[in-house]
C-alpha cells in the first residue's frame, strides 16, 4: 500500500513539472504592427498570467524562479508595447527587479531596469529619473562586464535618446556611435535594431545641421530594412517619414514625395491617424516646394482632419495652407489659417516653456551622475588594487608555510614573517589611506553639491531681482512710449489731413488750369482750323488738314478727361465705388480697351478720405498703364470687401510686362502710395495671361478706419 502511494506521488510530481519542461518558459515574439489591437494584447497578458499562476503550484527551484522572472519581463514588455497599459508595465517591472534582487540574478535586474528606464524616458518624459536608471545599469553591468557586455549598446542608445531630447546633439552622436560599436556583442538581438540605431544617429546629425551625414545614415538604415526578411510595418513607416522630412530640409522635394507617400500608406495599414497626419503634413510641404498648390492644400487639410492634438504637424499644415492660399490670391483663407497658426504657436510655446526647466534639470542631473560614476570607478579600481595586494600577501603566506614544512628553516621563517608583517603593515596603511581618500571624495562631492545649490540659489535670486527691475523699467518706458505714440499719432493725423487737403487744392488748381486755359486754347485753335476752306487744298494738304483736326479733337477730349480725373467730385462727396464707376465710364470713351467693374459685396466701404483718395489714384495709374502699354481688349476692376480687409485688383488680357519693367518709376510710386495707407502691392504678369495688379488693405489698420 505504501509503495502504491509513493508511486502516485511520483506521478503527480512528474505531471506538475512536465508543463514547465515542455514549454521551457517560452514567450512568443510581440507583433508591433498589432500593438493597437486590444484583443491581441489582452490575449498575451491573459496567457502569461495563467502560466504564472501555474508556477505558484510548483516546488520552488532555480528553473521555476527563472521562468517566473521571464514571464514577469514579458508581461511588463507587453503592457508597455500595447500602449494602453503602460502604468501597469512599471508595476510589473518593479516586481521583476525585486524578485531578481532577492534571487541575486543580475540578468533580470538589468532587464527590469531597462523596462523601467524606457517607461520614465519615453512615456513620463522624466529625463532625470531615466538618467539615474541608466547609470545604475552601468554600475550593475560593470560588476561583471565580461558576462553582461551585450547590454552596453542599449544603455548608450538610451543616453543618446535623452541627449537628443534635451538638445545635446553632440553628446547624442557620441553615445549612439558607441551603441553601434557595442551592438555586435549581443549575438541574439534582432538586426532591425541596428537599422533603428542608424536612424536615431541620423536624427542627431539633423540636430547638428549636418544634413549630408544624416542622409548617409538614413539610406544605410533603409538598405538594412530592405535586406531583412521580417520587418514590422511601423519600422518602415517611421523610417520613410524621416527620410522624406530630411529631403524637405534639403529642398529635394521630388525625392521626398515617394518616401512620404510610402509612409502614409504604411500608417494607413496600421490604422494610426496621428503619425499618418505627420507624414501628410510633410507631404504638403513637398507639394508646396514643387508649386503644386492644389495638392499641397489637399494634403494639409487631410493632415488637420486626422490630427487636432499634436501641435508640430498642425503648425506645419497651417504654414503650408497660408503660403498656398497666398499664391492663389485667396486672402480670406490665408488670413484665417494665419490666425489659427498664431493661436497654435502660442500653445506650443507655452509647452516648450514648461519643459525647458525639466531639460535643464536633466542636464544638471546627468553631469552629477557622470561625476559620481567616475568617482565610483576610481574607488572600484582602488579596491581591485587592494585585493590584488592582499592576494599577493596570501600567496606569500602559502609559500612560507610550504617552505616551513619542507625545509624547517628557522632563519628563513623569521625573515619571511618579518617581510609578511611589513607587507601587512604597508597594506593596512594603504587601506587606511584609501578609506580616507574615499571619505574625502564623498565629502568633496557633498561640498560641491552644496556649493552648486547655493550658487544656483544666488543666481536665481539675482535673476529674479534683475528681471523685476527690468520689468518695472519696461513698464515705465512702455507707459511713456504709449503716451508719446498717442501724441505722435494725433500729430501725424493732422499732417496727413493737411497733406490731403493740399493735394486736393493743387489738383483742383491744375484741373482748373487745364479746363480754362489749355482746353480754351485748344478749342480756339480748333475753330481757327475749321475756318479754313479745305476744298481748295491739294489732296495731300487736305489729308494733313483732316489729320491735324482729328489730333486737336483727341487733345481736347483727353485734356477734358484729365481735368475731371484729377479730382472727381464723387470721390470727395461719395463712396469709392461710385467714383470708380464714373472712372470706368470715362475710360470707355476712348474705345481702345473695354473696362468693367465689380464689387463683392456691394455697399459703402469704411474708408478714410486718405485711403479713398490713394486707392482711387492707384487705380487711375494702373488703368492708364493698361491703356498705354497693355494692348488689351478688356480690363476688369474688382473690389473685394471682407470684415477686416479690402482687396482692389486691376486685371487685363494684354501682352504682359517685359522683364525689368516691374521696378519702373510708376510702379514704385504705386508701391509707396500703398505703403502710406498700410496696404501691400503685388503684381503678376504673364505673356499669355496678361497682368494682374492687387492692392491688399487691412481694415484693422488705423489708416483705413473712418
Amino acid at each position: 500500500m505504501k509503495s502504491l502511494q509513493k508511486l502516485l506521488l511520483l506521478i503527480v510530481l512528474l505531471g506538475v513539472n512536465r508543463p514547465l519542461r515542455a514549454q521551457s518558459y517560452y514567450t512568443p515574439p510581440f507583433d508591433f504592427d498589432r500593438s493597437m489591437d486590444k484583443a491581441y494584447v489582452d490575449s498575451l497578458l491573459r496567457t502569461t498570467r495563467i502560466r504564472l499562476a501555474g508556477l505558484d503550484r510548483m516546488r520552488p527551484t532555480a528553473t521555476v524562479d527563472t521562468a517566473r522572472m521571464e514571464y514577469l519581463h514579458f508581461m511588463a514588455y507587453v503592457h508597455y508595447s500595447g500602449m494602453s497599459h503602460r502604468d501597469s508595465s512599471l508595476l510589473v517591472a518593479n516586481q521583476l527587479i525585486q524578485l531578481a534582487e532577492r534571487k541575486k540574478n543580475i540578468k533580470y535586474q538589468i532587464k527590469g531596469l531597462l523596462l523601467t528606464e524606457r517607461y520614465y524616458r519615453d512615456f513620463k518624459v522624466n529625463y532625470p529619473q531615466a538618467i539615474k536608471l541608466n547609470y545604475r545599469l552601468l554600475a550593475l553591468i560593470e560588476t561583471t562586464p565580461t558576462t553582461y557586455a551585450m547590454y552596453f549598446w542599449r544603455i548608450y542608445r538610451n543616453l543618446g535618446h535623452i541627449s537628443s531630447a534635451i538638445g545635446e546633439y553632440s553628446d547624442a552622436v557620441t553615445y549612439l556611435q558607441k551603441s553601434i560599436s557595442w551592438f555586435n556583442k549581443d549575438k541574439k538581438i534582432d538586426p532591425i535594431h541596428l537599422a533603428d540605431l542608424h536612424r536615431f544617429l541620423a536624427n542627431a546629425y539633423i540636430g547638428q545641421k549636418q544634413l549630408n551625414e544624416a542622409e548617409a545614415h538614413y539610406l544605410l538604415s533603409w538598405d538594412f530594412v530592405n535586406h531583412l526578411s521580417k520587418v514590422s510595418i511601423s519600422n518602415k513607416a517611421y523610417l520613410t517619414n524621416d527620410i522624406g522630412q530630411l529631403y524637405n530640409l534639403q529642398e529635394k522635394f521630388t525625392q521626398a514625395v515617394p518616401f512620404l507617400k510610402q509612409s502614409i500608406a504604411y500608417w494607413g495599414q496600421l490604422n494610426a491617424p496621428f503619425p499618418q497626419a505627420d507624414a501628410l503634413a510633410d507631404l504638403a510641404v513637398s507639394y508646396l516646394g514643387l508649386k503644386q498648390y492644389e495638392a499641397a492644400i489637399a494634403s494639409a487639410r487631410e493632415a488637420l482632419a486626422k490630427n487636432q492634438k499634436v501641435p508640430a504637424p498642425m503648425l506645419t499644415a497651417y504654414s503650408v495652407l497660408i503660403s498656398a492660399y497666398e499664391h492663389r490670391q485667396d486672402w480670406k483663407n490665408a488670413f484665417e489659417y494665419q490666425r489659427l497658426f498664431n493661436a497654435k504657436k502660442g500653445e506650443e510655446q507655452q509647452a516648450i516653456n514648461q519643459t525647458e526647466s525639466l531639460r535643464s534639470k536633466a542636464k544638471f542631473e546627468r553631469e552629477q551622475l557622470e561625476i559620481a560614476h567616475r568617482q565610483e570607478r576610481l574607488l572600484q579600481n582602488q579596491r581591485y588594487q587592494m585585493l590584488a595586494k592582499q592576494a599577493e600577501i596570501d600567496r606569500l603566506n602559502n609559500t612560507f608555510r610550504t617552505n616551513e614544512l619542507q625545509r624547517l628553516a628557522q632563519t628563513r621563517d623569521l625573515k619571511y614573517r618579518l617581510e609578511s608583517q611589513q607587507l601587512r603593515t604597508v597594506a593596512t596603511q594603504k587601506q587606511a589611506a584609501q578609506q580616507a581618500t574615499i571619505k574625502q571624495l564623498k565629502i568633496n562631492q557633498l561640498h560641491a553639491g552644496l556649493a552648486a545649490q547655493k550658487q544656483l540659489r544666488n543666481l536665481l535670486l539675482i535673476g529674479i531681482g534683475i528681471i523685476s527691475s527690468l520689468g518695472l523699467l519696461l513698464l515705465y518706458y512702455n507707459l511713456r512710449i504709449r503716451q508719446t505714440n498717442l501724441a505722435l499719432r494725433a500729430k501725424n493725423r493732422e499732417i496727413e489731413m493737411a497733406l490731403i487737403k493740399g493735394q486736393t487744392i493743387e489738383r483742383k488748381r491744375v484741373a482748373t488750369e487745364l479746363h480754362d486755359r489749355v482746353s480754351s486754347l485748344l478749342g480756339a485753335t480748333k475753330m481757327t482750323f475749321q475756318t479754313m476752306d479745305a476744298e481748295i487744298l491739294s489732296p495731300r494738304n487736305k489729308k494733313l488738314y483732316e489729320n491735324s483736326l482729328n489730333l486737336l479733337n483727341d487733345a481736347v477730349t483727353q485734356v477734358r478727361q484729365l481735368s475731371h480725373n484729377l479730382i472727381p467730385e464723387q470721390l470727395l462727396q461719395q463712396d469709392l465705388l461710385v467714383s470708380l464707376k464714373t472712372l470706368v465710364k470715362k475710360l470707355n470713351l476712348t474705345e481702345q480697351t473695354v473696362f468693367s467693374l465689380s464689387s463683392e459685396p456691394s455697399g459703402k466701404l469704411p474708408l478714410t478720405q486718405e485711403a479713398k483718395f490713394n486707392l482711387y489714384v492707384i487705380c487711375l495709374e494702373l488703368c492708364t498703364n493698361v491703356l498705354r502699354h497693355a494692348q488689351a481688349s478688356q480690363a476688369h476692376i474688382k473690389l473685394i470687401w471682407h470684415d477686416n480687409w479690402l482687396a482692389l485688383q486691376v486685371i487685363d488680357n494684354g501682352v504682359g510686362m517685359k522683364t525689368g519693367r516691374e521696378s519702373g518709376m510708376g510702379l514704385d510710386n504705386i508701391r509707396k502710395r500703398a505703403e502710406t495707407i498700410g496696404a501691400r502691392f503685388r503684381l503678376e504678369s504673364d505673356p499669355y495671361d496678361g497682368t494682374k495688379a492687387s492692392i491688399l488693405l487691412p481694415l484693422s489698420s488705423d489708416k483705413a478706419f473712418n
